[in-house]
């Protein structure tokens, strides 16, 4: 029985499919993906690797096969580009979408890092721009503003993700005010620890509930006036801060506070310039990801040491 029209498509779209993954299968083209996927540096490039398919449009093709043999030239020629440590900038870019949002300085340390690795890479290309005039046409636009941003982030945020001393004067002196009252209280909890000695569990100025106290034994409880902050899980120790530390602590808590302000001021600051250059961003990961993808084939086509094809569009008759 004959199918009705409606369903001839869908009959021609499924043989399609069945004939390609029939194809595929014989030749062995995910084994095949699998090997060019070594190659890729990032998850971006990873991904591309696993969507790798045939072409159907012949522009494409010779434009895909043009920037392989350029990136093969160009490795050739010593002029690489490194991708490292770049995590997938989805949900970033995303957040810095949302105006008022703010980044975590492991976030902006992450984006700065993949502007910085993009523009190496746009320098290394562009270096060599004549002989890979598609590979070139793939970062050109790119702002030279990323450079500035890098630059920036790298000055306020050490790559552990923490801010530097340096990131603002303002923090700068908060933090040295926090050194000297920690310095100040330690002294003040030693000198009480040898003068009640007998009391003192161990002479170790710990911290329980962000306060600095001394571990007191728990039947000498009473001979250290102050307050407890818990004991140890025996229960023979307690760990009390002492009434003549107790301000010091108070003004130490109230400059932690005063000083997580200030990095939430910076990282906002910092956030607001990225936003400024999302575009450019957006197209550096974009070109990482091309890049990426480009360069896996290469080090694949090297590997195995292949040749590039020659295509033509075949004459209709």
């Amino acid at each position: 029985m004959a199918l009705p029209p409606v369903y001839l498509p869908l009959v021609t779209f499924v043989t399609f499919v069945f004939m390609n993954d029939q194809a595929f299968h014989i030749l062995e083209f995910d084994q095949l993906r699998a090997l060019v996927r070594r190659g890729a540096q990032t998850s971006m490039g990873r991904a591309r690797v696993d969507a790798l398919a045939p072409l159907d449009s012949m522009e494409e093709l010779q434009k895909a096969l043009a920037a392989s043999a350029e990136c093969v030239q160009l490795r050739k020629r010593g002029a690489t580009w490194s991708f490292s440590e770049l995590r997938e900038p989805a949900g970033a870019l995303a957040r810095l979408r949302v105006e008022g949002a703010s980044l975590e300085s492991i976030t902006i340390l992450e984006l700065a890092r993949l502007c910085e690795q993009a523009m190496s890479a746009r320098a290394a290309i562009m270096a060599e721009r004549e002989e890979s005039p598609v590979l070139a046409d793939i970062v050109a636009s790119l702002p030279r503003e990323l450079n500035s941003i890098t630059a920036r982030v790298a000055n306020k945020i050490l790559p552990s993700g923490d801010l530097d001393d340096r990131a603002s004067p303002e923090l700068a002196r908060i933090r040295h005010e926090i050194t000297k009252l920690r310095s100040s209280i330690t002294r003040s909890l030693e000198n009480l620890m040898r003068r009640a000695e007998e009391a003192v569990q161990d002479e170790l100025v710990t911290i329980r509930n962000d306060r600095f106290v001394i571990p007191v034994k728990a039947d000498h409880r009473g001979h250290i006036k102050g307050v407890a902050h818990g004991f140890s899980s025996s229960g023979a120790t307690a760990f009390v801060e002492p009434l003549e530390t107790i301000d010091a602590n108070n003004e130490l808590q109230s400059l932690r506070e005063t000083e997580e302000r200030e990095i939430y001021r910076i990282l906002f600051a910092l956030t607001e310039e990225l936003r400024l250059q999302l575009a450019g961003i957006e197209m550096a990961a974009e070109a990482i990801d091309e890049l990426d993808f480009i360069n896996a084939k290469a080090v694949f086509h090297q590997n195995f040491n292949c040749v590039t094809p020659e295509v033509s569009a075949v004459a209709q008759t």
